[in-house]
């Protein structure tokens, strides 16, 4: 229990309202607020006409509070980290790699399905679309990649000459940022406001309010909260191996959601090629949904078990997407 709030408890106990208290003690209601909100702590002689209003001790306001807090504020865990530039280039590296995997993805999956409208004699609106989508995803690629990469380079110096540290409470983290031992930034973050914490080689990335921060795996305990902290589930305390069977349905399902749009086009193709329709039979690609619905799915399964789950649930959501749109061309044209 805070200051402040001892100050409203032993306020309500004798049936005071803020401005009441205010007052006896000469001062606002506002001034109340603020002391029972620990914003501002009162001065010695409001303390002492605490202490007598209330019939207590200052102590009992004041030190043995202190002693109390003392006792909480004492954290699971505790690290300092240091990095080095070879360090921060290495995770920039591996970073990199996690950035261009979406682009490549993209642009084959756009390349491939240009090359089929063409070899197919799709319709003009067709191949332009497909090119239209192909020409907008690699400018908004480009762009974001080349704003990732000058944001990182300028800050490798600012990280070089600080030193961050991490205290691991019951419910939150707090992260101390200190540069030639002057704290420049204090945050502190509660487990349910943590966006999530990524792995990248021999370091974690934690996120939460738009920030990110690095620490070093090997640094932290064998069973570091950190990683429950990962998969938002106190239960998991190191991080669990996933079995073969869920990799492989995994596996399977993301290939098949990258794959659908092809079997979409190949279904269309065949179909068009007996009837000699092609916009008409677009709406065939809606059969293949289920594909990347289902590895939507399975990637919430794997969320709930504690293991990785994203791809799948991004290349099901972007699949089931370019699914739609083809197939409603059906009804647009």
């Amino acid at each position: 229990m805070t200051v402040g709030k001892k100050i409203q408890k032993y306020r309500k106990s004798l049936g005071l309202s803020q401005e009441e208290l205010g007052q006896k003690l000469l001062v606002s209601r506002q001034t109340i607020s603020l002391w029972e909100k620990d914003q501002t702590v009162p001065t010695i002689d409001n303390l002492m006409r605490l202490s007598e209003i209330f019939e207590i001790s200052v102590d009992e306001i004041l030190h043995s509070e202190s002693k109390e807090q003392s006792a909480e504020i004492q954290p699971n865990e505790s690290y300092r980290f240091t990095f080095l530039k070879q360090e921060l280039n290495e995770i920039y590296r591996l970073q990199r790699k996690s950035v261009y995997k979406r682009p490549i993805v993209f642009t084959i999956l756009c390349v491939l399905m240009i090359l089929f409208f063409i070899g197919s004699s799709a319709p003009d609106i067709m191949i332009g679309f497909a090119f239209g989508t192909f020409l907008f995803g690699a400018v908004s690629y480009i762009k974001g990649i080349r704003t990732y990469s000058k944001a990182w380079k300028n800050s490798i110096e600012k990280i070089c000459k600080s030193t961050y540290e991490y205290k691991v409470f019951d419910n939150y983290i707090s992260v101390n940022i200190y540069c030639e031992n002057e704290k420049i930034r204090e945050s502190k973050c509660f487990f349910t406001d943590i966006d999530q914490i990524q792995q990248f080689g021999k370091w974690l990335f934690l996120q939460f309010g738009g920030q990110s921060f690095i620490i070093r795996k090997s640094d932290l305990k064998e069973n570091s909260a950190f990683y429950s902290y990962m998969y938002k589930n106190l239960s998991r305390i190191i991080e669990p191996p996933v079995s073969n069977k869920w990799r492989t349905i995994s596996i399977i399902l993301f290939v098949a959601s990258l794959l659908s749009i092809m079997g979409s086009l190949a279904l269309v193709g065949a179909v068009s090629n007996a009837n000699g329709l092609f916009v008409e039979n677009m709406w065939l690609f809606f059969l293949l949904t289920p594909i990347p619905i289902s590895s939507i799915i399975f990637g919430f399964v794997l969320k709930s078990k504690g293991y990785k789950y994203k791809k799948n649930i991004i290349v099901g959501f972007i699949m089931t997407f370019f699914l739609c749109i083809y197939g409603s061309f059906t009804f647009m044209f």
